[in-house]
């Protein structure tokens, strides 16, 4: 909007200067303006003069009129510009930020919890093996599984079992917020908390 009354501006300005510039300033200026001026007494080359530098004004006040609109165009493209670019700086960051949390979510991460009465619990099961010899537990024995994760029984106990390779482990959510390990091989079902 104030770009097209900008534009209007300009357009009548010209068209106005344009028709002043036909007549001479000595012959658009009132006769008394003119005398009280003391302009009378000048001889006509120096009214030719006057005339010229008048127009000179003008058309240099034209000239500057279209550099002051020019750069108040230039101005406003390059703030919108700007604008946009921060808009899509900002969806980046976004974008970003969503890609990072994604990228940190492991186990735990995925959890939902709400400590608050009636929690809701939503986890993804864990399916792995022991790394190592098993051959049973002992105390708040610390497991750790092939794929990097820590687990520690929750209640301490004592079980012996034959020496085996890896055996598979399968990690589950209990009712009340912790996790259960269920060693299919061994028929055994172990209160653990990750470390």
């Amino acid at each position: 909007m104030k770009r097209k009354l900008g534009a209007v501006i300009l357009v009548i300005s010209v068209l106005s200067g344009g028709l002043y510039a036909q007549d001479k300033f000595s012959q658009v200026v009132r006769p008394e303006d003119f005398s009280a001026a003391g302009l009378t007494k000048l001889s006509a080359e120096e009214r030719a003069r006057l005339d010229a530098l008048v127009e000179t004004y003008k058309s240099g006040a034209l000239a500057t009129v279209r550099r002051e609109a020019e750069a108040a165009t230039a101005a406003q493209i390059a703030a919108e510009t700007r604008a946009k670019q921060a808009e899509r700086a900002v969806e980046q960051a976004k974008a970003d930020t969503k890609q990072a949390k994604q990228a940190e979510a492991g186990f735990l991460a995925k959890a939902k919890v709400m400590l608050t009465p009636g929690t809701e619990v939503e986890y993804l099961a864990v399916e792995s093996r022991i790394s190592g010899t098993f051959s049973g537990w002992e105390g708040r024995q610390i497991f750790t599984l092939e794929n990097g994760q820590r687990w520690q029984l929750a209640n301490p106990e004592s079980y012996y079992a034959p020496e085996m390779q890896g055996p598979k482990v399968l990690i589950t959510p209990a009712a009340l917020g912790g996790f259960w390990m269920s060693l299919p091989e061994l028929r055994k079902k172990l209160r653990v908390k990750p470390l």
